[in-house]
C-alpha cells in the first residue's frame, strides 16, 4: 500500500525515458540521413567510391579509401550530440557539443609540419598535440576566425592563417583545423549546417584546395 506512490513515480520516470529515447533516437535518424544525402552531393569531388559505416544512433562515417590527388584516403564523420541519452544529452549542450561534420584525410606526401587550432565555439584539446620532435609554439596574432593555433615545424604563422582563410566557408562555422606529419595528416571540423543553404561541392572543393595548400608549404 505504501510502495503504490513509489511504483506509480517509478513507471513515470521510466516511460518518460523511454519517450525521450524513441523521440532522441528517431530525430538523430533523420538528421543523419539528411546529412548524408547533403554528402553525398559533394564526396565525388574527392573520391568516386565510397563505404557507409553507421555505428551508433549518433555516429555516421563515410570512407572513401582511394581518394583524388593530393589524397590517399578521407574519411567523413557525422557526429550528432546523443539525444536519444537524456543526461547525456543535457552534460553534452551544457559542454557547448554541437552536431559535427569531421574531415579526416590521409596525404600522399606528408606534410613538413603540424598545426593544432580551434575556435572559440569549442574548448582546446591538448590530446590533439601528438608525440613528435620539436617543441610548440603559440600563433601570437589575430588569425582568421579569431582561431587560436599552435605549430610545430616548418611554418610560418602567415601560413597558418592563409590554411585557416582557405577553410574558411559562408555558412560554415569552422571549429577545428588540424593538420599533422603523421596519418591522419588533415583534420577539419565543421558545425553542421542548415543544408538548404550551403553547397557540398563547394565544402569538397575547398577541402580539395586545402590539401593541396598543405602539401605545398
Amino acid at each position: 500500500m505504501f510502495e503504490s506512490p513509489f511504483i506509480t513515480l517509478a513507471l513515470i520516470v521510466i516511460l518518460s525515458l523511454l519517450c525521450w529515447y524513441l523521440v532522441g533516437m528517431q530525430f538523430n535518424i533523420r538528421r543523419g540521413r539528411r546529412a548524408l544525402k547533403w554528402l553525398e552531393q559533394g564526396l565525388p569531388i574527392v573520391g568516386e567510391k565510397a563505404a557507409l559505416n553507421w555505428s551508433g544512433i549518433s555516429h555516421v562515417q563515410i570512407q572513401v579509401p582511394k581518394a583524388k590527388e593530393p589524397f590517399r584516403a578521407i574519411d567523413v564523420t557525422i557526429d550528432l550530440v546523443p539525444r536519444e541519452l537524456p543526461f547525456w544529452f543535457v552534460w553534452k549542450r551544457n559542454a557547448r557539443a554541437r552536431d559535427t561534420i569531421i574531415v579526416r584525410a590521409q596525404l600522399r606526401a606528408a606534410p613538413r609540419f603540424d598545426l593544432v587550432s580551434h575556435s572559440p565555439h569549442v574548448r582546446a584539446d591538448e590530446q590533439l598535440k601528438r608525440s613528435g620532435s620539436g617543441q610548440w609554439t603559440a600563433v601570437q596574432g589575430g588569425l582568421a576566425n579569431a582561431m587560436n593555433a599552435d605549430i610545430r615545424g616548418s611554418i610560418s604563422p602567415y601560413a597558418v592563417n592563409r590554411l585557416i582563410v582557405q577553410t574558411t566557408l559562408d555558412g560554415m562555422t569552422l571549429t577545428r583545423l588540424i593538420v599533422h606529419r603523421s596519418a591522419p595528416n588533415l583534420e577539419v571540423h565543421y558545425l553542421l549546417p542548415p543544408f538548404e543553404q550551403v553547397s557540398p561541392q563547394r565544402v569538397f572543393t575547398s577541402i580539395h584546395q586545402l590539401g593541396e595548400e598543405v602539401a605545398q608549404v
